[in-house]
């Protein structure tokens, strides 16, 4: 365990020393257990071990961070820790190597962690601890150890999947997959959802229904804040979005039977704000650009998803690793831009 700002210094010594695409991390949160979610726990991996940084002990996280713009590391399923690294420091990884797409273009169909862990050393992972509130201190030794066991098996795994890749043609595949993610991943944090109450499933509602979905939305929030606990806990989104229905249609709505008396209370209030809102204030209704459709479209769609089907076939991969349903459409309706807007190695085999 790193818990001191000197412990983190030794430990950015010996990352230092590794060569690039010889570390592993994986990354602990508390958002199943708190509403201000935070970056709970750090497990690092090279050829040397395995070691665990506690980022809420270490009072200067300043040697990681440096460390980590410059490094290639190997990560698995790494879109939520990229969320975690950027909410917590602002930066990215040079580069992800996510074990989780090289898995997927070997073929691989239940490609989770422990999946993979199963399949080459015959090993099954717990996971009892998966619920566990990372946020306590002291960690127990029973979570450190099963914390470890995240990243325990991923170098050696990861030698595995890239021997495999090369043997297939399909490591440059991986590597421009990689570096793609990370790039989305940039793209997700800089994007500002100025209206976060826009949840799935409001695209049926009018603007009423909108204005009710943002007010019961906005209670919520400051419910969970309120107690530092996540928002399901006050009421899932089916609630909201159950609830904004009626309102839209000016039916009667109640709190939940079991909520305590204050919630319910400040329920009902939050209730009679909307109702006394001016229809003048309520949320506008989506604009959806309108594209012309080309008029061949449909016997285009077919052509593509027939000839993605039959190359992902040949290459035993999922379909939609060489093209998505959207990524088809776009094709479709035209074809140079939608080839274009794809990586190089999915171009190559549709064109």
């Amino acid at each position: 365990m790193i818990e001191t700002r000197e412990q983190l210094h030794d430990w950015k010594l010996r990352a230092d020393r590794q060569p690039q695409g010889r570390t592993v991390l994986d990354l602990e949160a508390d958002s199943l257990h708190r509403h201000r979610e935070k970056l709970c726990l750090i497990q690092y991996a090279d050829e040397d071990g395995v070691c665990i940084i506690d980022p809420l002990a270490v009072d200067d996280m300043g040697d990681f961070t440096r460390w980590l713009q410059g490094a290639d590391v190997w990560m698995h399923g790494a879109d939520y820790d990229m969320s975690l690294f950027q909410g917590a420091y602002g930066v990215l990884p040079h580069m992800i190597l996510d074990t989780q797409i090289a898995a997927r273009l070997l073929g691989f169909r239940q490609f989770g962690l422990a999946a993979l862990v199963e399949h080459y050393y015959g090993i099954v992972l717990s996971k009892k601890n998966q619920k566990a509130d990372w946020g306590k201190r002291p960690i127990p030794p029973a979570l450190q150890e099963y914390a470890s066991g995240d990243v325990k098996y991923m170098m050696e795994m990861a030698d595995k999947l890239s021997a495999s890749l090369k043997e297939l043609g399909r490591y440059d595949w991986f590597l421009e997959s990689c570096a793609c993610n990370l790039e989305h991943g940039r793209q997700r944090f800089a994007t500002v959802n100025d209206e976060p109450w826009r949840i799935k499933g409001c695209g049926k509602f009018n603007r009423r229904g909108l204005a009710a979905l943002r007010a019961l939305w906005t209670w919520r929030y400051h419910e969970a804040d309120a107690v530092d606990r996540p928002a399901f806990m006050v009421c899932g989104n089916n609630d909201l979005l159950r609830w904004a229905q009626a309102l839209q249609e000016f039916r009667v709505v109640e709190p939940r039977i079991r909520m305590h008396a204050q919630r319910a209370a400040r329920f009902r209030k939050a209730v009679t704000q909307f109702q006394l809102m001016d229809e003048h204030d309520y949320p506008k209704l989506p604009k959806f650009e309108r594209h012309t459709q080309h008029p061949l479209f449909e016997q285009h769609m077919e052509h593509w998803s027939a000839k993605r089907d039959r190359i992902a076939a040949e290459l035993d991969i999922e379909p939609m690793l060489i093209a998505s349903r959207v990524q088809l459409e776009h094709i479709a309706n035209n074809e140079e831009e939608g080839l274009a807007a794809l990586m190089d190695w999915q171009q190559g085999l549709l064109r």
